[in-house]
């Protein structure tokens, strides 16, 4: 049968497109995202502290490095173990990457008022990301600057946000979505107040640390990288902060940054920074009335209370099968405890009351949990294994008794846990054993 000259040509075409596409490069693998064992303050995107690892089947003391500064932020940790931590130091570095089966120093540098409050971000490719007032970085392994974005305010809260993006809200309450690959804006920046000026990009960052009025946004934010959502408490004037949904999806070939919902009527008001559930439907927030309110994230509705019995500002640890671990205030008989959402309702799991829990908690796979702990007379610190159902220990590591808070419990690529104490001394501990300058597997 011959076939006219037109059913040939569209052949052909066919043929031609269908080659073309075959050898259309797929460069979506060189998008940034968060998947490092550890990217950043309080794990992933989600913000909930967990980290979807096994336990290390041994782990001992590997190395301590002292920062000589206080530390208030757990580091990061990228896929190939390598840490990265601030401190507030008088002279010299404020940040640091270390080798995380040494604690050898790769690099550090001193970077501007602000660093210290936050952990710098890192992707899969071991890039970082940290604010400094008025500018986001964004570094390379070797600390090379790769590029910087202009901001109104310190960009101290820094998640990466999917689609090749990171989402940073400065301490003044301005959020911008900046393209991670060449720095350029990847949607127009909006303002999570009426006025958010760049006149005194450092004004009131010196509150941060304590949720005071000059820094009205102190804490990062949750981010559901799927439904391209973010969830922050911002906070005013002496107003009850209220916690914000921002949506920032793309309209065309842009992201377009624009309000969801949010919610005022909060009893006394939200505070600190939110955590999102493993199947991003429920956000945790903590109020300042002592309680933990889950609220539905689609809606913002809420869904319970639970009565805390003390307030706190860190997000709670959240594992996907819903058990919470809210991070106690410390040495004031606040109860070690956990919770299982139970949809309309929270059940206590756990409560402990022969330790008092001084750094936020973090879950990995299978029912387990870290925190550092001190004992009540208050003369001995240990970060424990606990069994997340039963509050159980199941290894100690002691530390100093010098170290009266820590500021949370990072995992490693292979299950290694870090905890950097108030004073700023980073604590390591790997699988294996010291010799001299290695650490040899067992």
């Amino acid at each position: 049968m011959r076939l006219g000259r037109r059913v040939r040509t569209l052949g052909a075409t066919v043929a031609a497109a269908a080659v073309l596409a075959s050898c259309t490069p797929d460069t979506t693998w060189v998008y940034a995202d968060d998947s490092a064992a550890w990217p950043g303050m309080y794990g992933d995107s989600r913000n909930n502290s967990y980290a979807d690892r096994d336990a290390a089947s041994s782990l001992v003391p590997a190395w301590t490095r002292d920062l000589v500064g206080p530390n208030t932020v757990q580091p990061a940790i990228s896929n190939r173990g390598v840490l990265s931590v601030t401190a507030r130091t008088d002279a010299g570095c404020t940040t640091f990457s270390l080798e995380l089966t040494v604690g050898r120093k790769t690099y550090c540098r001193r970077d501007a008022a602000g660093a210290d409050l936050q952990a710098p971000v890192v992707d899969q490719f071991e890039y970082t990301y940290l604010g400094v007032p008025g500018w986001l970085y964004s570094f390379n392994p070797d600390n090379q600057v790769r590029w910087r974005y202009p901001t109104a305010g310190t960009p101290l809260w820094i998640k990466l946000a999917g689609d090749n993006t990171v989402l940073a809200v400065t301490h003044l309450g301005q959020m911008v979505l900046v393209d991670t690959h060449d720095g350029t804006a990847a949607g127009a920046a909006i303002g999570l107040l009426p006025q958010v000026s760049a006149n005194d990009n450092g004004g009131g960052i010196e509150d941060c640390a304590t949720n005071g009025p000059g820094c009205p946004v102190s804490g990062p934010p949750a981010v559901d990288t799927t439904a391209e959502r973010a969830y922050v408490v911002v906070g005013a004037n002496g107003a009850p902060s209220k916690v914000m949904a921002v949506d920032y999806g793309k309209t065309g070939s842009r992201h377009d940054l624009r309000y969801a919902w949010e919610r005022k009527d909060l009893p006394d008001g939200a505070v600190g920074s939110p955590s999102l559930s493993a199947d991003r439907s429920t956000l945790y927030v903590n109020l300042r009335g002592k309680k933990l309110a889950a609220l539905d994230a689609k809606t913002g509705e809420t869904k319970w209370t639970h009565d805390l019995g003390y307030q706190s500002a860190v997000p709670p640890s959240v594992s996907p099968d819903g058990i919470i671990v809210p991070a106690a205030p410390g040495l004031q008989r606040g109860s070690f405890i956990a919770l299982q959402d139970e949809g309309k309702s929270a059940r206590e799991v756990f409560k402990r009351t022969d330790v008092a829990m001084i750094s936020p908690a973090t879950q990995i796979r299978g029912g387990i949990g870290y925190a550092v702990v001190r004992s009540w007379a208050g003369v001995q610190s240990q970060l424990i294994e606990f069994r997340t159902d039963t509050g159980t220990t199941l290894r100690t590591f002691d530390l100093p008794d010098s170290v009266k808070s820590a500021s949370g419990v990072s995992i490693g690529p292979d299950g290694e846990l870090v905890t950097v104490g108030n004073d700023g001394t980073v604590y390591a501990f790997t699988s294996g054993r010291r010799t001299g300058d290695s650490v040899v597997k067992e």
